[in-house]
């Protein structure tokens, strides 16, 4: 189940063990925040339990599984990093007291319990928690400013929260959160500069490229610089040429929606125009390589 339907499914039934696994580490810690508030009431010293437990021995974690709650319908042990002698005595264990709930925490070879994939959310998931996270704060936000903050943060949940706690304090009297105010406060992720890079070139925009380009320029080397163009090229003339989104989002590791917008950039285009840069990409990379050119000149050549 993803971290959605583990929200939802705790609510009404529980299980024994949980595996939160995944990079997004604010998802992670916000499964366990949630068990936390739901199961634990009373004794919070004693009933909940946290611990480091890539070195830990079945002689230490019998006893935690074997300890039942005082004062308090269940007892949480939250297991980071399990090790595999853990993992295996979970495995094994035979649990016959509901009263206690294990989470394991990016654990290996789990064979029991359910499995909950913290990885970062999808688009439309990210959007109902961006709202629902306003809406509590009696806050707005218009479309365009959400796209920009979402893409800005490279859709990861842990950047987004904090960004917008910024943006909540600052809205405090318009309560409502434009572009402007997203633009002037939300820190830029590398990977939005590279979007606004490849943007710029979708669109066309000279102009909007050259000014890019220049601040990319002051902190990484137009080497870099090139080879993410190449990558971004390799990517579109990959789309181009298959219609089977979910072998592309497999293969290439990107979301469905990143495929859509990519399709309606191609579909404005032509496909030819993605093949050709891909195609001067190479014949460019080749250069620079024999010493014929250098990244710098090559960065303005490629789409120029």
């Amino acid at each position: 189940m993803n971290f959605m339907e583990f929200n939802k499914s705790i609510k009404s039934s529980l299980s024994v063990v949980y595996n939160l696994v995944g990079s997004d580490f604010f998802l992670i810690n916000q499964a366990i925040k949630n068990l936390k508030s739901l199961l634990i009431q009373n004794f919070e010293e004693f009933n909940f339990q946290k611990i480091d437990a890539e070195k830990l021995k079945k002689e230490e974690l019998v006893p935690l599984l074997e300890t039942l709650p005082i004062g308090n319908d269940y007892r949480l042990v939250v297991l980071n990093n399990p090790s595999s002698e853990a993992v295996d005595v979970i495995n094994k264990f035979e649990f016959v007291d509901s009263s206690l709930v294990i989470v394991c925490v990016n654990a290996e070879k789990l064979n029991v319990g359910e499995k909950v994939d913290c990885a970062f959310l999808e688009r439309n998931d990210l959007t109902k928690y961006i709202l629902n996270y306003l809406s509590k704060n009696e806050t707005s936000i218009k479309e365009q400013a959400l796209d920009y903050l979402i893409e800005a943060c490279d859709s990861d949940l842990t950047r987004i929260n904090n960004e917008l706690n910024k943006l909540v304090a600052y809205a405090t009297e318009q309560k409502v959160i434009d572009m402007e105010m997203v633009t002037n406060l939300v820190t830029n992720s590398t990977e939005y500069v590279i979007y606004m890079l490849t943007s710029a070139i979708d669109e066309k925009n000279l102009t909007k490229y050259q000014s890019v380009l220049h601040e990319m320029n002051k902190n990484q080397t137009s080497g870099e610089i090139f080879s993410y163009l190449g990558k971004y090229f390799k990517r579109m003339q990959n789309i181009s040429l298959s219609k089977d989104d979910n072998e592309l989002s497999s293969i290439l590791n990107i979301k469905p929606y990143a495929i859509k917008m990519s399709r309606q950039a191609i579909s404005k285009n032509g496909i030819k125009y993605y093949i050709n840069l891909y195609h001067k990409y190479v014949d460019l990379d080749y250069k620079i390589k024999s010493g014929k050119i250098t990244a710098h000149n090559a960065l303005y050549e490629l789409v120029f």
